[in-house]
């Protein structure tokens, strides 16, 4: 063998040594270099940790009782109260003289007293008017009493005269819109410039003249207006029906004559009042009683109202 051949043999010794290992042929035992299996022990009944158990606390179920529906007691739906019925002949005198009374014989002064309803500052005016219509003495009275609340009044007439006449003390409201007067009463007395005095008392007694229609603050139209109510006239059985506009002027008036049975007896009286006034604003219905005696009022009622064309 040549020695170049001999030293390319030496040369792949190695390599094919290598390749012997690489590719041994099965069943032959090539002792190879392992990593030891690390051996897994096997389950066993070591006990474990159990985890912590909350004590179970048993929540009572709910008791519902047995309830027996109870009927409840049958009451009656709770009405409205309404007030009392008032009829015409039962409304108090707005303007009640109690002192003096008719037929009394007085010398001056003369204490006047009474109960009135609320008027306008709760002020009255107190007239002494002989039987000819002559106005002998005038003097303001003041209702005792709070504001739009009816109280006792009093006043003192001074007077002057040469010998006893015939007279009449009128008390009386006036309105605050035109100075008109809104309720009137009167008693007729004796009036002397001495000697003893005669007073007569007086029982309260209802109101003379209720005016039921129109009502207070109603409107009227068309040239009339129907008035009604409950009354006592002085003279045989006669009212006077009138209108006033809201300066305080006479725009209708009509007579009425009232329904009783007997004369000098309160009932009933209507009519349909005609009146002219060409621009619409406030104004009043009055009734009045007028006195056969002299030139004025035994009694005069009224009521507030608003009056168009």
């Amino acid at each position: 063998m040549k020695p170049k051949k001999v030293t390319c043999l030496l040369a792949i010794l190695p390599f094919l040594v290598s390749c012997s290992r690489i590719f041994a042929v099965p069943g032959t035992s090539t002792p190879t270099q392992t990593t030891p299996a690390t051996a897994t022990a096997p389950p066993t009944d070591s006990p474990t940790a159990a985890p912590t158990q909350l004590p179970v606390t048993t929540v009572p179920s709910a008791t519902i009782p047995d309830v027996t529906a109870t009927p409840l007691p049958a009451t009656e739906t709770p009405q409205p109260t309404l007030p009392p019925v008032t009829e015409p002949w039962q409304i108090p005198e707005a303007i009640l003289i109690l002192i003096p009374g008719p037929g009394s014989r007085l010398i001056s002064p003369i204490r006047v007293s009474g109960m009135a309803d609320p008027t306008f500052e709760q002020a009255l005016a107190v007239r002494l008017v002989l039987d000819d219509g002559n106005e002998l003495s005038v003097v303001p009275a003041q209702i005792a009493a709070e504001p739009g609340e009816r109280g006792p009044f009093e006043a003192e007439v001074p007077f002057t005269i040469g010998e006893e006449r015939q007279a009449f003390i009128q008390v009386f409201a006036t309105s605050a819109r035109d100075g008109g007067i809104t309720h009137l009463a009167a008693v007729g007395v004796s009036i002397a410039p001495s000697g003893p005095e005669n007073i007569v008392a007086v029982e309260p007694h209802p109101e003379r003249i209720v005016i039921l229609e129109p009502a207070q603050g109603a409107s009227i139209s068309g040239g009339m207006v129907h008035v009604e109510g409950f009354g006592l006239a002085s003279f045989e059985q006669n009212l006077v029906i009138e209108v006033y506009d809201e300066m305080g002027n006479l725009t209708g008036r009509q007579a009425v004559t009232v329904q009783s049975p007997e004369m000098g007896q309160p009932g009933p009286f209507s009519a349909d009042v005609p009146y002219n006034i060409q621009t619409a604003g406030a104004g009043r219905v009055v009734v009045r009683d007028p006195s056969p005696a002299f030139d004025g009022d035994v009694h005069l009622s009224s009521v507030e109202v608003r009056p168009e064309p």
